[in-house]
Order: C-alpha cells, then sequence, then structure tokens
C-alpha cells in the first residue's frame, strides 16, 4: 500500500447526507465491485461443520460477483498478519473474481479446519486490523481519485463482536491477558471503538452450532478532512472528490432541495435504473439497449422485409418509442395502425407487422427492463 494512504485514521467530520449519497452512487455504479473480507477464527473452538461449510460454499458462488475482490483474513491470538509483516487486505494479494475458477480458488483457499495448535481469540484486535484495512483502501482510491467500494467482512466466530471499549473475561474470556484490548482506554481500544462509530456498519447474524457466521456490510465510505488555510477558508477531501466523480448538476439538486430518506433513495435508484441496459429480444435475435441508443427495424439491427430501416426503437431514460424512419416509403404497422408520429410503449411486448410484396411479416418484440 502506498504511503500517501497507508496512515490512516478515524475521520474528525461527519459526513453530511448528501456527502454520504453521493459515495453511495459513486461506489454502485454498475460493474463496479465490493472488497470481501472472510474473515476466519481459527481456534478449535470453532472448528467448522458441514452447515457451516455448506453456508461459505454458499457465500461464494452465490453471492459474490464479477470485479468483487475477496480477502482471506484467518486470525487468532497468535496469528496476526502485523506480526508477520503481511497484510492480506491489499489489492495485490486479494482473488479478484473474474470467472467460475477464481471462485473455485476461494473455496481451496479458504480455511475449513482449525489449527489445534492454537488458543485464545483476540477478537477485537482482529476488529481494529480487518475494519482499519478496508477504510485504508477506499482512502487510498479516494486520493488517487478512483471509486471509492462498498465493502462487507464476513465473520467466522464465537467471540463477540462490536463490545465496548475494554473486554473484561466476563464478556471473553479467551482474550489474552496481555492484549492491550483489556483496557479500556488503551490506544488500541479507543481507536477501535472510533472505526466501529466512524465506518457505516450494518449486521446480520445466523448461529451456526457453536460459532456464528456474521456478515458486516459498510456503504461506499470515506474519511473526510478539512484542514483551515489561509483566506479564511477550508480544504476538504471528500467535496472535491464527489464534484470530480459526479456531475454537478446532480450534487446542487440534492444540496438546494435537501431531500429526504425516501427523496434520497429514489435518486439513488432511478440514478442506477438509468445506467441499467435492456435486453430486447427480438424473435431469435438478442440485443442491449442502453440509455439514449436506439435499435433499428429493418436494416443492420431487427430483420425486416426490405433493404431499407422502416422504423426506430428509441430509449430516453427509462422510456422506450417507437419511430418511424425518415426517408423511406416502405410503411410498418403497430397495433393494426400505421406507424406516423412516435409512440411512447407502455409494456414489454410488441408486435409489429412489415408489409413487403403483398405479404405480411410479423416481427414480436419482448423487452426485459
Amino acid at each position: 500500500m502506498n504511503q500517501v494512504c497507508a496512515s490512516i485514521a478515524p475521520s474528525p467530520e461527519r459526513l453530511s447526507s448528501w456527502q454520504k449519497l453521493g459515495l453511495d452512487l459513486v461506489g454502485n455504479t454498475p460493474g463496479q465491485g465490493r472488497d470481501i473480507v472472510l474473515a476466519v477464527d481459527l481456534t478449535s473452538s470453532v472448528g467448522f461443520n458441514d452447515e457451516g461449510k455448506i453456508r461459505i460454499r454458499q457465500i461464494v458462488q452465490n453471492s459474490l460477483r464479477n470485479n468483487d475482490t475477496v480477502y482471506i483474513v484467518p486470525f487468532a491470538a497468535q496469528v496476526n498478519p502485523l506480526q508477520v509483516n503481511v497484510n492480506p487486505i491489499t489489492p495485490e494479494l486479494g482473488i479478484r473474481i473474474n470467472s467460475k475458477n477464481d471462485l473455485d480458488k476461494i473455496l481451496l483457499a479458504f480455511p475449513d479446519k482449525p489449527d489445534l495448535r492454537l488458543n485464545n481469540t483476540d477478537i477485537q484486535n482482529a476488529e481494529l486490523y480487518i475494519y482499519r484495512a478496508l477504510a485504508a483502501l477506499n482512502q487510498c482510491r479516494l486520493t488517487a481519485n478512483q471509486p471509492v467500494k462498498a465493502q462487507a467482512v464476513i465473520w467466522l466466530t464465537d467471540a463477540p463482536l462490536n463490545t465496548n471499549p475494554g473486554i473484561p473475561s466476563s464478556v471473553w474470556i479467551e482474550t489474552p491477558a496481555d492484549s492491550p484490548f483489556r483496557k479500556a482506554n488503551s490506544p488500541e481500544s479507543l481507536e477501535r471503538d472510533k472505526w466501529l462509530h466512524s465506518l457505516p456498519l450494518v449486521s446480520h447474524a445466523k448461529p451456526i452450532n457453536n460459532y456464528t457466521l456474521t456478515v458486516v456490510d459498510i456503504k461506499p465510505t470515506a474519511q473526510e478532512f478539512c484542514t483551515p488555510i489561509p483566506g479564511e477558508q477550508r480544504d476538504c477531501i471528500v467535496t472535491p472528490y464527489l464534484i470530480n466523480h459526479l456531475s454537478l448538476p446532480v450534487i446542487l439538486i440534492v444540496i438546494v432541495l435537501g431531500i429526504g430518506a425516501t427523496g434520497i433513495t429514489w435518486l439513488i435508484r432511478y440514478l442506477h435504473s438509468l445506467q441499467k441496459k435492456w435486453k430486447v429480444k427480438a424473435d431469435e435475435k438478442i440485443f442491449y439497449l442502453k440509455n439514449k441508443d436506439r435499435l433499428s427495424i429493418g436494416g443492420k439491427d431487427i430483420d425486416c422485409p426490405g433493404d431499407e430501416t422502416r422504423a426506430y426503437l428509441k430509449r430516453k431514460g427509462n422510456e422506450l418509442f417507437l419511430e418511424k424512419a425518415a426517408h423511406t416509403d416502405l410503411s410498418i404497422l403497430y397495433k393494426g395502425k400505421e406507424l406516423k408520429q412516435p409512440i411512447k410503449i407502455t409494456n414489454n411486448y410488441i408486435a409489429l407487422d412489415c408489409p413487403y410484396q403483398g405479404r405480411d411479416t410479423e416481427i414480436n418484440i419482448k423487452i426485459e427492463k
């Protein structure tokens, strides 16, 4: 990890609602991919049973998608990647998903058996290490003006997560006696607590025999640092980054209107829907229609008798229009009537008729949005 962003700290500034929305838009563009950490407790108290192995296979085969990057992080008191000068949460050591072979690599690399030589689990140390490393990945992207990513940690452990700073034996006896996380006011405990409150963590858990599978989702985020500069101004990090990545009118609309949670959700879904390609099936041919693109009926795209393009299917945002081509004498019929003016298509099935040399040819078009 380069030196510019190797040193990372929780943000002293609170992100505004529009900054959170902007980062969410940047991090959820189609094909963006996510950072996924498989955090595996290696102590014998976990010991994966058949159910656990089935669930891990489910996660790998059914929830991972192309462009995701997976990091496998085993942990216990005696297994600390920092102690052996290895950081598995770096782009160079992650497994990037591009094909089924990459899924097989993850399953082969996953440690589904405990190491019987190990005991004790310094869970708070593992939390600090993983959350700080994930935050550093996104901060590196921000400083390099690259898109931040959504992230997730899949914990497999019998240790309690998200505890308050300091962890007495009454809460978790397996934390080593000399661990700094035993003390609530140690620098390590305080930093971990800051990360737990700085990152937008959303978790859900499933008990499995003697341990728990917990998925912690982290929305695309970054740490904001605003510093006073000459001229009674402040130099910040996140806002200029968002202006570079998002169209300024969208940002201004969000700021000026101050839309609520419902409006923000609608805006995110709408912008995502504009990026989605529509699948168009015309008889045996399949096409993909992006926003502001069109398909010709006759000519090079959808087959129609004759050598001329008779009409176009045009996508404008999330609306579809059927429009007759200019400079053609060949007619095309929609719902039994000759097409003369542009028509908005409101359903996902279109039947057209192309008369040619005394014969009618029907074209059936199906749209999947």
